[in-house]
């Protein structure tokens, strides 16, 4: 009897260690939502088959699935990793702010790719792995992955102004695609991202303090 493998990209949350040289990984999946997965072997790392797992590296896993919401992975690649965020401590406390609200937040088999998108973006940003000219203020990197997360799960009130709409789902666009935000008046993105925050907030989103 064939074993079906399954192919997904996911973003690392958190990892511990399991057993004697395994690991348990959280992360983000545009296909899953939150996705948990066993990795065999990955605290020795193996080159291909078990690149390092470290926090904010986006890789593409190939797992078999398990009665348990643990994921058996088979292999996984590298494609892209963050590292650079751990230099700016204002940039790293924000990366992981956000990586505690997914964890707390994110259901499992829900396809959240508008998440993932603007989160990866917000990364690259935090990263300083795009041009200084066209790099989002972490402010802007608040709005945007607030933004991205409410618009997808249907928790973003529409205005009645047809512009405000318009400016909040270019927001989430921008996020997706990684592309230059709307423009606005600096001081806006705070106000934009207190509003944001207190729509969580009504909505019972968990918001943990890291």
């Amino acid at each position: 009897m064939s074993v079906e493998i399954n192919s997904t990209p996911v973003i690392v949350l958190s990892r511990h260690p399991y057993q004697e040289s395994a690991l348990i990984v959280v992360g983000i999946s545009p296909d899953y939502g939150k996705f948990q997965m066993v990795c065999h072997g990955a605290q020795k790392i193996s080159g291909r088959e078990f690149p390092k797992v470290d926090l904010f590296r986006e890789l593409t896993v190939e797992f078999t699935e398990s009665k348990s919401p643990l994921r058996n992975v088979r292999s996984m690649e590298l494609t892209a990793a963050f590292d650079e965020i751990a230099e700016v401590p204002v940039n790293c406390r924000l990366a992981g702010k956000m990586a505690a609200f997914l964890l707390d937040n994110l259901a499992g088999e829900l396809p959240m790719p508008y998440t993932y998108d603007s989160f990866k973006s917000v990364l690259s940003h935090l990263a300083r792995q795009t041009p200084e000219e066209s790099r989002w203020s972490p402010m802007q990197c608040a709005v945007v992955f607030k933004t991205a997360f409410l618009y997808e799960g249907g928790l973003l009130p529409r205005s009645t102004d047809e512009r405000s709409n318009t400016f909040l789902e270019n927001i989430v666009a921008a996020g997706v695609d990684n592309s230059e935000l709307p423009r606005c008046p600096e001081a806006y993105w705070g106000r934009l991202n207190a509003w944001l925050s207190s729509l969580m907030e009504i909505n019972g989103l968990r918001k943990r303090e890291k």
